[in-house]
């Protein structure tokens, strides 16, 4: 066996009807699900809002600082 006969593995990306599946599971464990991901092996993972990072607070540059304290 080469190499290149090992990485020409078909992708298996999961349906709709399971992901939907996978979702409706997920709430029924009480998550609050804000996303999900799908995997070329087929695998689905579900994301919780409380689990997403916050929102970066507003950027304000050093100059923005340096204006506001004239």
């Amino acid at each position: 066996m080469n190499a290149t006969s090992a990485t020409k593995i078909k992708p298996r990306y999961p349906n709709k009807p399971k992901i939907k599946a996978m979702v409706d599971i997920a709430r029924e464990l009480g998550f609050d699900v804000a996303g999900f991901e799908v995997s070329p092996d087929g695998s689905i993972r579900v994301f919780e809002a409380r689990a997403a990072p916050a929102a970066p607070a507003e950027q304000v540059s050093d100059f923005d600082r340096f204006e506001s304290e004239l």
